[in-house]
């Protein structure tokens, strides 16, 4: 086997181990980009979306206190049958209301 012009090849390998060596110190490969992520806008509405339900609190303590006070003076009654219905349709999976 004979093999020729290594001194060519060992060059060309040594510069290459420079470059990347410069690269690596720069942090960036001279091949790479950085990564970008860039979003839909639905992508971004629905962020928006769930944001604001993240800052919404999740008892609406007001509703809790005005039916905690009809219930306790009496003021708040429930309709069986109507309640009846509910509880029937939903358990045949359809929305009643």
């Amino acid at each position: 086997m004979n093999i020729k012009n290594i001194q060519n090849i060992a060059k060309v390998y040594g510069e290459q181990t420079k470059v990347s060596k410069g690269a690596k110190s720069q942090g960036v490969s001279p091949t790479q980009r950085p990564d970008e992520v860039i979003l839909s806008s639905h992508a971004q509405e629905v962020s928006q979306h769930l944001r604001a339900i993240k800052n919404m609190p999740e008892v609406r303590e007001a509703k809790v206190q005005e039916f905690s006070d009809k219930i306790a003076t009496g003021q708040y009654t429930v309709d069986s049958r109507e309640l009846a219905e509910r509880i029937i349709a939903y358990s045949k999976n359809e929305r009643c209301y």
